[in-house]
């Protein structure tokens, strides 16, 4: 394992690059200009999602399971639990298409999730 820097810092270091370095050098070109913003902000997703996906993912699977009414071990491994929200979440996708449950449940546990998502992709969502 890597200690320092570690995998957030070395994104926004590149991000910096980009910005700092690249961006200005290629203004005068309108698609590199465009293409070197789209990679810079997509930088700034994956550094986001290393940051805080796990967090944000173990209280998604924690509602859900709440919502389900069920008691399970969170798994370890990131991959099993991406594996348990995917099936939670189509569970929920399920109930909400077959109309049963509680409907303003349903809603909100989709809310929080879109929120959460948000969160990660655009972070300035909810504060303009």
């Amino acid at each position: 394992m890597q200690y320092r820097p570690d995998a957030p810092s070395l994104l926004e270091a590149i991000a910096d690059f980009l910005m700092k370095d690249v961006l200005p050098a290629v203004k005068e070109h309108d698609a590199l200009a465009y293409k070197t913003l789209v990679s810079w902000n997509m930088l700034g997703v994956v550094s986001r999602e290393l940051k805080s996906a796990e967090p944000l993912l173990n209280d998604e699977i924690a509602r859900l399971l709440s919502h389900f009414k069920e008691t399970r071990a969170l798994p370890e491994s990131i991959g099993e639990k991406l594996e348990l929200a995917r099936e939670l979440n189509g569970r929920l996708a399920e109930e909400i298409r077959s109309r049963s449950g509680d409907n303003a449940a349903q809603k909100e546990l989709v809310k929080k999730a879109l929120v959460e998502n948000l969160s990660i992709s655009n972070p300035r969502f909810g504060t303009e």
